[in-house]
């Protein structure tokens, strides 16, 4: 019998003799990044529970513990990219923020109306899209699987996503659940480059769409949590998320 064929059976008896053995199993694929990011949009019920809405609103508090500072917060986007931030610090006053498909724009108290553009706007532009959740790779000049670490007390996944323009993102992964734990993104702003940790997690269901209801940020300039008490979906329509009319004066025709 030729060598190559004698190889060839062995394989196939082996194979055979594998699958014949009970409890036997085939040896687990190692994780990719692609697979890990495909899992957790699998678990949190993927495009198509969010293909079943045209509109999304969430209600939950926006808290800075070290300013003492708990607010109402509510969310409210639209199909494919309108989307609006509101929250009122007392007498501070409301803050606002939003994207109308075109332009990225914020309202503050004593500083008025102002368009954003570059990181910001390009984070509020994020924000707005439907689906921005969920993980298109395609958006990235380099996305790789980086070795696993430590994040509060457990072991956690690292997948590195960098864009064309060198920004970074580090999103974690908990082996168990197969859900995101958070992220760490460096960023250019106006004032360089910035780090900002990210921790989500007491997934909840609304509806088929399992939403982190606890997300907390971190910069050497403060520490934030917002909860997410409600999501509701259909209630939101177009005049819902329209710029005020301090923003339109300042959007060219």
């Amino acid at each position: 019998m030729p060598d190559g064929v004698a190889r060839r059976l062995l394989t196939v008896s082996a194979f055979a003799v594998l699958l014949a053995v009970p409890g036997a199993a085939l040896p687990a694929q190692a994780p990719t990044a692609q697979s890990i990011t495909a899992r957790h949009d699998s678990l949190v019920g993927g495009r198509a529970a969010l293909e079943a809405h045209r509109s999304m609103r969430l209600v939950g508090t926006y808290a800075i513990p070290d300013a003492g500072i708990v607010a109402p917060l509510e969310i409210l986007k639209l199909r494919p990219d309108k989307y609006l931030f509101r929250t009122t610090f007392g007498p501070i006053g409301e803050i606002l923020s939003g994207y109308d498909g075109t332009n990225a724009w914020a309202v503050q108290p004593g500083q008025g109306a102002i368009l954003l553009e570059k990181e910001m706007a390009k984070q509020v532009a994020d924000q707005a899209d439907f689906f921005g959740d969920l993980h298109d790779l395609t958006r990235f000049a380099k996305v790789e699987l980086a070795e696993e670490t430590e994040l509060e007390g457990r072991r956690v996944q690292r997948v590195r996503m960098i864009r064309a323009s060198g920004d970074t993102i580090v999103e974690y992964f908990d082996p168990a659940s197969g859900l995101s734990a958070g992220s760490l993104t460096v960023a250019s702003g106006p004032l360089g480059r910035s780090e900002t940790t990210t921790l989500v997690g007491d997934y909840k269901d609304f509806g088929g769409l399992k939403v982190a209801t606890r997300i907390e940020q971190r910069t050497p300039q403060y520490r934030l949590i917002i909860s997410i008490l409600s999501v509701e979906f259909d209630t939101v329509d177009a005049a819902a998320v329209e710029p005020p009319e301090s923003v339109r004066l300042l959007i060219k025709p």
